[in-house]
């Protein structure tokens, strides 16, 4: 099964998060996202192989979008809930999914970005997704 089927549910969950940075700022590339996309991937595949953690040098917007996804990630992973402020004891939290698992969502988000761009231009993956999410706000 391809991860965008059987993983459609973590993929719109890490796509929110990124949408949410870019509508607080209009500025934001497909270039930022790709480089958290990148910070993340080597962040859980050090992980994943018990390297330690990596030393990241993202900029700052590539940062707002790392800080969103790693979130995203750590509640999908069942670190955390998604947000402390709201968490309510009995609310219903998603299946954990394992490391392997959420680094393919990000690769695939990563190939995402990377097509989106190459066809639209510096936001065209970011123009392409947010069409969606306006669909549903």
């Amino acid at each position: 099964m391809k991860v965008d089927e059987q993983y459609l549910d973590v993929l719109q969950n890490i796509e929110s998060g990124i949408i949410s940075v870019f509508r607080t700022d209009s500025t934001l590339l497909d270039l930022d996202v790709q480089e958290a996309l990148d910070g993340l991937i080597r962040f859980y595949s050090w992980e994943n192989e018990h390297r330690g953690t990596p030393r990241l040098r993202l900029s700052t917007r590539a940062l707002q979008v790392y800080d969103s996804i790693h979130q995203i990630c750590d509640w999908r992973l069942g670190r955390q809930s998604l947000d402390q402020n709201n968490y309510q004891p009995n609310d219903s939290e998603p299946e954990a999914i394992t490391l392997p698992e959420i680094l393919a969502c990000l690769k695939h988000i990563r190939q995402s970005v990377r097509y989106w761009n190459k066809e639209n231009g510096r936001q065209g993956y970011l123009s392409y997704v947010l069409q969606f999410f306006d669909k549903i706000s």
